[in-house]
Formats: structure tokens, C-alpha cells, sequence
């Protein structure tokens, strides 16, 4: 093989394209059919190769496409492979749980604050004097808005309380309830 076949190669890709005119095809043309080279052509000698000749050039053929072959099979094989490892396949899995509920973390679903409140408020209905006072007003306000942020929280809180920091913000409210509701009942 040649030492520097691949420059050689390089160098070949490297010269600039060239297509002649439609002239020049046609002069080459006359030149072919010209009476002198056509004796030329009946008087060269007739060289038929050898049978082993052709004989290696099939294997080699056939080698090559075997080989081919070959490799296509590997690759196809290898991917099979590739794909089955990273197939997820019939990975579903269930799992559950089971957790107690600490009572402590439970809201009481009757307010006794509330049930008194409207106790009061039936009241006032009844005996206008103290309620109408500027004091009684401003407690009623107040407890209509520790109410109204006591209802939130039961909506953040929702069925399963996990946050225990609400729990004791909904406690504190009730709590500031109650005292504000405690001083309404003293007024009264």
C-alpha cells in the first residue's frame, strides 16, 4: 500500500473542479470514431485472467458482505439488549400506610364560645340598653372578626390537621373568643 496514500487522497480533493464545454466532448467524440484509432483498438491484443483471478475477487466479495452482515446483526442485537435493560416493564407498585390520629392535634367540632355568643345575641335582641352602648358595639366587632379568622382556619385545617402551628393559632383565637365574650356577658 502506498506510504502516503491519504495525502495523496487530500491533495486529489483539493484541486479545483473543472467541466469542459460541450465543444470539447464533441471534438473527443470525432477523435473515437476517427478511422486510426479504431485499427489501433482491432489490433490490441485480447487478455482474458485467469479463472482463480475471478475466483478470489467473489470470496473477497462475499466475504465483505458476510462481514457486513455480521456486523448489522451485532448492532441490531446489541440495541435489543440496550432497550430491554431500560424498559421500565410492569414496575406498578402499590404501597399503603396506616397512621393513628393524636387527638390532641383535633379541632372540637362544637365551639361553645359560638353557642354562647348566639345566647347573648338573642339576648341583646331583647334587651337593647346594654347592647346598643359604644363598648358592647366594639366587643361585638371584635368577636365577628376572631369568628370570621377562626372559620379560615378551620378551612386551612381541613379533615387531617398535619400542621400543628395552626392548631395553635385556631387555640389562641378561641381563647381571645372566649375572654372577648366573657367581658360582653359582665357588661350585660
Amino acid at each position: 500500500m502506498e506510504k502516503n496514500h491519504s495525502n495523496l487522497q487530500n491533495a486529489i480533493r483539493r484541486f479545483p473542479a473543472y467541466e469542459p464545454g460541450d465543444e470539447v466532448w464533441n471534438a473527443i467524440s470525432e477523435e473515437m470514431n476517427a478511422r486510426p484509432l479504431k485499427q489501433a483498438l482491432t489490433k490490441m491484443p485480447q487478455y482474458d485472467p485467469d479463472e482463480k483471478l475471478w475466483d478470489l475477487i467473489e470470496r473477497k466479495n462475499v466475504r465483505e458482505r458476510r462481514l457486513k452482515w455480521w456486523y448489522a446483526a451485532a448492532t441490531i442485537l446489541l440495541a435489543t439488549g440496550a432497550a430491554w435493560l431500560m424498559w421500565p416493564g410492569n414496575s406498578t407498585r402499590i404501597a399503603y400506610s396506616q397512621e393513628t390520629v393524636d387527638q390532641r392535634l383535633q379541632m372540637d367540632a362544637g365551639v361553645k364560645t359560638d353557642q354562647q355568643y348566639q345566647v347573648l345575641k338573642t339576648y341583646c335582641e331583647t334587651e337593647t340598653l346594654v347592647c346598643n352602648t359604644r363598648e358592647y358595639r366594639t366587643l361585638q366587632a371584635e368577636y365577628e372578626r376572631l369568628s370570621s379568622a377562626s372559620q379560615q382556619l378551620e378551612l386551612a385545617i381541613g379533615d387531617f390537621n398535619t400542621e400543628p402551628a395552626l392548631l395553635r393559632q385556631y387555640n389562641e383565637i378561641e381563647r381571645q373568643k372566649t375572654d372577648i365574650l366573657n367581658a360582653m356577658a359582665k357588661m350585660i
